[in-house]
C-alpha cells in the first residue's frame, strides 16, 4: 500500500492550528520547524525503502487518548484493526540502572511491578525529562520507537508487547507528535533492522482491575 498523508499539504497542516491561539511567531516558527522535522523523518523511511501506509497529521498531542480522538476521523480510512503505540521509557530504581523503553498498546495499563520480576531487575521508575532528552533526543508526549536512532551508546533496552503483532498496523510518531504513521508490524521490524537494533517480544504483564464489592443491604 502506497502512504497517503491526511490532511493533504502544509497549508492544510497550519490550518489545523488557526483555533489554536500562539503566544508569538517564534513560538509558530517553533511549530513549522517540529513540522519539517517530521516531514523530514518520513523521506528518510521512505529513502531506507521503508514503507508505511498512512500519515495523519493534526495539532500536537500529549497523549494516545488525544491521538485517538484524532484518528476516529480517519476511520473509513484506518479501519479498526490497528494500534496505538504506548510508550514508557523506564530505569531500575538502583543496581544496574537498566534503561527500558517498553512499547504497548495504549488501552494496557503495565504492571511495572510484576514486569521486574519477569526482567530480573530492581524497581522501575519514569526516567527525568533531562534524561529522556539525553538518551533519545525527545520529551515526554513525543517518545516514539524511531527514537531509538538516538541511543547511541546502546543504553536502551526495547521491550516490545507481543499482542502488537496481531494488528495489521501500529501508529508512531515521526519524532515529531503533530503527525502519526501507520506501518506493519513488518516494516516496525524492519526500521529496527535498519538501525541494527533489537528487541525483545513478550507478554507484558497488566494491572488487574480492582474488584468493587457491593454492599448487601
Amino acid at each position: 500500500m502506497s502512504a497517503v498523508s491526511l490532511p493533504v499539504g502544509t497549508v492544510d497542516y497550519l490550518q489545523l492550528f488557526s483555533t489554536v491561539k500562539l503566544s508569538s511567531r517564534q513560538e509558530m516558527e517553533e511549530k513549522i520547524k517540529k513540522y519539517q522535522l517530521g516531514q523530514q523523518f518520513c523521506e528518510y523511511l521512505k529513502e531506507q525503502e521503508i514503507s508505511y501506509a498512512w500519515c495523519i497529521r493534526h495539532p500536537e498531542v500529549c497523549g494516545c487518548e488525544e491521538s485517538r480522538d484524532y484518528y476516529k476521523r480517519y476511520q473509513e480510512y484506518l479501519g479498526d484493526d490497528y494500534s496505538i503505540c504506548k510508550h514508557l521509557l523506564v530505569h531500575e530504581r538502583k543496581g544496574e540502572k537498566r534503561v527500558f523503553l517498553i512499547i504497548v498498546d495504549d488501552s494496557k495499563n503495565v504492571d511495572l511491578q510484576k514486569l521486574k520480576i519477569e526482567l530480573k531487575c530492581s524497581k522501575l521508575e519514569f526516567v527525568s525529562m533531562e534524561e529522556m532528552q539525553e538518551l533519545l533526543h525527545t520529551v515526554p508526549g513525543n517518545v516514539s520507537l524511531f527514537n531509538m536512532k538516538f541511543d547511541i551508546q546502546r543504553k536502551v533496552n526495547l521491550i516490545i508487547d507481543k499482542e502488537l503483532f496481531d494488528k495489521s498496523l501500529l501508529a508512531f510518531h515521526p519524532l515529531y507528535n503533530g503527525m502519526s504513521l501507520f506501518l506493519t508490524p513488518e516494516n516496525t521490524i524492519k526500521y529496527l533492522n535498519m538501525i541494527h537494533r533489537q528487541a525483545s517480544f513478550l507478554e507484558i504483564p497488566v494491572k488487574k482491575k480492582e474488584l468493587l464489592l457491593e454492599k448487601v443491604i
